[in-house]
């Protein structure tokens, strides 16, 4: 059986490394159109923009398919988050007149504490063999808690 009229003798001195079987590479129209565009193109005022990849639902896909610069589209949604325009604040019914009472309860327990100290500052001096005088004092201050 005769190989010879199935191999090929290659002269590799004209060959390029990698390149055999391969089609001619060439460049694919929008990467001239690319660099047409420059370097600006990739700046958002004086900040550059960066490219990244993130796996997003299909609908976002769908949605942001719909504008014709996907990338300004989310770079609008992120502004507006931040200046709060797309978050909507949810104020509970009756909460600042809630407040408001909490505020005046909590006047009222700070006056009957002081009430309270100042009847066991009462209490302290008084001599120990009086045992009675400083329960009554003590009883005194626990009613004005209560």
């Amino acid at each position: 059986m005769d190989l010879s009229k199935y191999t090929h003798s290659w002269n590799m001195s004209q060959v390029k490394r990698g390149t055999i079987g391969k089609k001619k590479r060439t460049l694919h129209p929008n990467s001239k159109e690319n660099l047409k565009l420059g370097p600006e193109s990739l700046m958002q005022g004086k900040k550059p923009k960066a490219r990244h990849n993130f796996t997003l639902l299909d609908e976002t896909v769908e949605w942001l398919q719909k504008h014709p610069s996907a990338s300004a589209k989310i770079d609008e949604l992120v502004r507006q988050v931040k200046e709060g325009q797309l978050v909507e604040i949810q104020e509970l019914p009756n909460t600042k007149q809630q407040i408001a009472d909490l505020g005046k309860e909590l006047k009222q327990i700070r006056s009957k504490l002081k009430k309270a100290v100042k009847l066991l500052d009462e209490a302290l001096p008084l001599p120990t063999n009086r045992g009675g005088a400083i329960k009554e004092k003590i009883r005194e201050a626990l009613a004005v808690l209560k």
